[in-house]
């Protein structure tokens, strides 16, 4: 997968389910062209012995503004955290 500079690697894992087979798989966190919107992207992958390969790619994108206002409203709901010096 070609991931940017910018983007943030939140997993990566590559298997030999045998040794006739290959698996990877990626998620990787960026912000888009415009920067309003954080896009998630999730990127698999399969090699087997016969050279087929077979591949997916999704993104799955949230406005900014939106994330913010969902983190601001849920971070009221929350106890107060207990203070570890007191």
């Amino acid at each position: 997968m070609s991931r940017t500079e910018d983007s943030l690697l939140l997993y990566q894992r590559i298997r030999n389910p045998d040794s006739l087979s290959l698996h990877c798989r990626e998620v990787d966190l960026r912000l888009s062209d415009d920067r309003r919107h954080l896009v998630l992207s999730r990127y698999v992958e399969l090699y087997v012995s016969e050279c087929t390969q077979w591949e997916m790619v999704s993104h799955h994108q949230v406005r900014l503004t939106d994330l913010l206002r969902w983190m601001i409203l849920h971070s009221q709901r929350l106890p107060p955290r207990a203070n570890p010096d007191g």
